[in-house]
């Protein structure tokens, strides 16, 4: 655990980080339902409220991921909310007319929540 004083320089140089270069966020998620056989299948997406983010452009060192249909996807962008953000993986989001899916959150949240996210499609 960080130390109370270094949390909170932490969570504002992420809110500063963040303000630079923010975007509004719309993460379409789905609830999955029971499929009546012992599995599960997609609900329908609800949209989440609004939430300001910032998208980070991933290098060529992204490891890969799968998706939610356990295809191998290599992110092309970093998601970064603040550290009560409501995003999880296999939520979605659309940029620019683009889909995109988060395929990978990262575990550390105490100042910052990170969700790597690749493209699904127009």
């Amino acid at each position: 655990m960080i130390a109370s004083s270094e949390l909170s320089v932490q969570r504002q140089l992420t809110k500063v980080f963040i303000e630079a270069d923010k975007i509004q966020v719309v993460l379409s998620r789905s609830t999955p339902t029971d499929d009546g056989a012992g599995g599960t299948i997609p609900g329908s997406p609800v949209d989440l409220p609004p939430q300001t983010m910032r998208l980070i452009p991933l290098g060529d060192g992204a490891q890969e991921r799968f998706n939610a249909n356990g295809v191998a996807v290599t992110p092309s962008y970093m998601l970064m909310g603040y550290h009560d953000s409501d995003m999880e993986r296999e939520d979605q989001l659309v940029i620019g007319g683009r889909r995109y899916e988060i395929v990978f959150i990262n575990e550390n949240q105490q100042y910052e929540k990170k969700g790597e996210v690749a493209y699904r499609g127009e």
